[in-house]
């Protein structure tokens, strides 16, 4: 939506586990969602579908700064989200995926914990700009699924975190964000 393309969304349930059923797992062997397919042309993973439709669509919109400095910003707090952030967001999913009598609380705790670290680091990279990369980038976008996530599951980004805060109200302003989940 942000570069302004259109597509068409097919919906997979997860909890079922849909994305590990051949159908699927022909599209994507490692059965991970999300997927692409573009005029045959299949890619999957965030960041490689995010970074293809980039090159592919120069002309659109582009969520990738062209300052080196700052295009090497957007994909390092691209990269955090992944491989930062989400894992300790999937301590507190994974639980809360189980019946209530079998969640383990101090699992939950301990993703909590750690989010708030990031949440820390996050907020002060913040200061002084609106955006990660000073200009809104996939820097931006990529957290945007797993702090949905998290709100969804309960959780808000404390008030201590004022910068944090404030950036994430401006992305669920933005219309690409209503326009992201199913109604």
């Amino acid at each position: 939506m942000e570069k302004g393309l259109k597509w068409e969304t097919t919906w997979l349930d997860l909890p079922s586990g849909e994305h590990k059923r051949p159908e699927y797992l022909a599209i994507n062997p490692v059965g991970k969602v999300p997927a692409l397919i573009d005029d045959g042309v299949i890619v999957h993973d965030s960041t490689i579908i995010n970074e293809y439709l980039e090159d592919r669509f120069p002309a659109a919109k582009p969520l990738l700064p062209r300052d080196p400095v700052a295009r090497a910003t957007a994909r390092k707090f691209e990269d955090y989200a992944d491989a930062y952030l989400m894992p300790s967001l999937f301590k507190i999913f994974f639980e809360l995926r189980k019946s209530a009598s079998e969640r383990v609380q101090a699992r939950i705790d301990e993703g909590w914990n750690e989010a708030r670290q990031h949440f820390a680091y996050l907020d002060k990279e913040l200061a002084g700009r609106e955006y990660f990369a000073g200009e809104y980038s996939l820097g931006d976008i990529s957290f945007v699924p797993p702090l949905a996530n998290l709100e969804r599951a309960g959780f808000t980004i404390p008030p201590e975190f004022a910068n944090l805060a404030a950036w994430w109200a401006r992305m669920k302003a933005r219309a690409s964000f209503a326009a992201s989940w199913p109604e």
